[in-house]
């Protein structure tokens, strides 16, 4: 009998873990659970917990393209967020919205709970009625950015005090002419800082921990940086990853250390932002940047900071705006299969394998889009991540035993806690994780310099996007090849590879004329 399977979330890691399980025919029988009226998650503006009516992207649309479904022609480098949602349910209308996928709408999962070692139970209500479903596996598709969070203990009794999940724009929240302080330096704490400057506001200060390293997000001819970041490099050790950033950084960009925004912290280690604007503005003054931590809120507005090195200063601020990330929620987990490993120790997913599978029981329960990075797109990842349960369900790959599992969780823990302090929730070093996941399905291509030099130079000194991963597919490689060649022409203009061979014929001509002289030099 045929396995029925579940999907809660419409967000992005949902619709393209529909596409892919229908892809390698795990189950014709695929239901998708979505508490809104359409697909969309956080880049739906709507939602609490959705993006800001000013959000562009941070990462470019090559980075952003899901396997086999271009950007519309003309979409600029950056879409803005209106875009993306339009993308997102484009896609979900091509895959899964033809009958393919039982996708539910306005449906509220309340209760996942386990009634056999190969069945689950899903309780949801649908206007106002409780139902519920069996079903053999359940994909967790609801995202990390579920639960503010807010690390001042009873911060939140303030009535000064909000969360970047709620701030759509400064006017809504009626800041205009008022003292902000900004808590949190990375993208969302960045772009608020930017949009208060915009919309007028008296001051506005931001406080961090560890501070970030900032980039432009194109160079001089438009060309986004992301995509000039190689493969290669990636595969570097995180030591001299950082060095060559830094140097970079402060070379070509500008210095960080006359302005003392990274306070010594690690662009390879998560803290890089691409903010061209919020560098000026702290450079013109408008944007100042405070280092610590926040000790005491008080009623009357006073805000104790203990600085990481001018000891406790106070400060009085109109209003709060905590940029501090999210926690996941998985309220409607029963308590058996919580159990089955989701632990957020040090902030981390330390009982999934490959941030994926629960190592006591994989065959009930997947996670998908638990991932934050800062070199890739979510996108690319969880394109992967879902190709990759989709394989298992399948039954095309197997996962190791309960303690090789083990082993691995431990080993990706550690690499974490050492490397990836900026982020809350799960990373894993992008390249290794994608390249991991893409040799278990089989996605490694096999190229070699001498019979196609071309190609092997795209994968190697190219960015990571899908292309990569589908280069000996026989379905999908003449669309793989296709977006390598844009990207490259992107980057190096085009006919770059016919340049690119002058150049070396040239080198090898006069090699060989340099080596007749030599020869002759004797006669």
């Amino acid at each position: 009998m045929e396995k029925t399977f579940a999907i809660i979330g419409g967000g992005v890691a949902g619709i393209v873990q529909a596409k892919w399980l229908l892809h390698h025919n795990a189950s014709s029988n695929v239901i998708l659970f979505e508490k809104n009226d359409d697909f969309g998650g956080v880049w739906d503006v709507s939602r609490e917990n959705g993006v800001m009516d000013f959000t562009d992207c941070n990462v470019s649309k090559y980075l952003m393209e899901l396997t086999h479904f271009p950007w519309p022609d003309g979409t600029i480098n950056f879409p803005h967020h209106t875009e993306v949602l339009k993308y997102i349910q484009s896609y979900a209308r091509q895959y899964i919205l033809n009958g393919t996928v039982d996708c539910r709408f306005n449906c509220n999962v309340s209760v996942i709970e386990k009634i056999s070692d190969n069945k689950v139970i899903i309780k949801y209500s649908k206007n106002e009625q409780m139902k519920s479903i069996e079903v053999d596996h359940v994909i967790i598709a609801n995202g990390h950015s579920a639960v503010p969070n807010i690390p001042i203990p009873e911060a939140e009794r303030f009535s000064f005090v909000s969360h970047s999940a709620t701030f759509k724009n400064c006017t809504k929240i009626g800041l205009v002419r008022k003292n902000v302080l900004v808590v949190g330096i990375s993208y969302s704490g960045v772009d608020v800082a930017v949009d208060l400057v915009k919309d007028g506001i008296n001051s506005v200060t931001v406080l961090t921990r560890r501070g970030s390293w900032f980039s432009q997000k194109q160079d001089r001819n438009g060309s986004p940086m992301d995509i000039k970041l190689p493969r290669l490099f990636m595969k570097l050790p995180h030591n001299l990853q950082n060095f060559i950033l830094k140097q970079n950084l402060n070379r070509n960009y500008f210095n960080h250390n006359n302005w003392k925004i990274s306070n010594n912290c690690d662009p390879a280690g998560g803290n890089l932002v691409n903010s061209e604007e919020f560098v000026k503005l702290v450079q013109d003054d408008h944007i100042s940047v405070i280092h610590g931590t926040i000790q005491r809120i008080q009623d009357d507005k006073n805000v104790t900071i203990q600085t990481n090195s001018n000891g406790l200063q106070v400060h009085k601020f109109d209003h709060i705006i905590f940029c501090t990330g999210y926690e996941p929620s998985f309220d409607f987990l029963s308590d058996d299969l919580k159990s089955v490993g989701l632990s957020t120790k040090n902030g981390f997913y330390p009982n999934l394998y490959f941030n994926m599978i629960p190592i006591d029981n994989p065959h009930l329960l997947s996670y998908i889009g638990l991932v934050n990075t800062h070199y890739t797109s979510p996108f690319q990842i969880i394109d992967l991540q879902a190709q990759y349960i989709s394989c298992k369900l399948a039954g095309k790959i197997k996962i190791p035993e309960k303690d090789s599992m083990k082993k691995s969780v431990d080993a990706q823990n550690k690499y974490l806690q050492l490397h990836c302090k900026a982020f809350r929730g799960s990373l894993f070093f992008p390249s290794d994780y994608q390249d991991v996941l893409a040799k278990a399905i089989g996605k490694i291509p096999s190229l070699y310099f001498i019979k196609t030099p071309k190609l092997w130079l795209q994968y190697h000194l190219g960015p990571i996007t899908w292309a990569g991963y589908h280069l000996d597919d026989a379905e999908l490689q003449d669309s793989a090849r296709a977006s390598l060649d844009h990207i490259f022409d992107q980057t190096f203009g085009k006919n770059w590879f016919s340049k690119l061979q002058l150049v070396a014929v040239l080198f090898l001509l006069s090699v060989i004329v340099a080596s007749l002289s030599n020869y002759l030099s004797y006669f």
